[in-house]
C-alpha cells in the first residue's frame, strides 16, 4: 500500500502515551515500513507514535533519532497505513447509517456482530 508524500512535507508527529504531545514535523522520507522525519524535538526510541499527513495516517514505533546541526531526524518504523480517512469515514458512516455499504459496483449487507 503506498501513502502519497512530498519530500519535506509538513506533519504532524503525536506521541503516544503517557505523556502525548504534537511536534511539528517535516517527512523527508517515507519508503517501505520506514518514516524518517526532521523536527526540533527529538523522540526516545521505543516510543509509540502516530503521524498525521493531509489525508492518511501512520502508526509505528522511534526506531531512532540523530541530530542534524539544530534540528533531529526520528527514525520510525510503521506498524500500520492507513491510507485514506476520507474513504474510512465514509465507509464507518455507511456502515453506522443503515448496515449497507457500497463495495464498488455491488452493495454488501453486514449482519449486526459479523466480522
Amino acid at each position: 500500500m503506498e501513502i502519497p508524500y512530498r519530500p519535506e512535507q509538513s506533519v504532524r508527529l503525536n506521541v503516544l502515551g503517557a505523556a502525548p504531545q504534537t511536534i511539528p514535523a517535516k517527512l523527508r522520507i517515507l519508503a517501505g515500513k520506514r518514516a524518517e522525519l526532521r523536527s526540533e524535538s527529538a523522540v526516545t526510541p521505543g516510543t509509540a507514535v502516530r503521524i498525521d499527513l493531509e489525508d492518511s495516517m501512520l502508526l509505528g514505533e522511534v526506531a531512532g533519532c540523530g541530530s542534524e546541526g539544530p534540528l533531529f531526524v526520528n527514525q520510525v518504523d510503521v506498524v500500520q497505513a492507513i491510507p485514506s480517512l476520507s474513504d474510512l469515514a465514509r465507509l464507518v458512516a455507511a456502515v453506522m447509517n443503515d448496515g449497507r455499504v457500497e463495495v464498488g459496483d455491488r452493495n454488501v449487507a453486514r449482519a449486526a456482530g459479523a466480522r
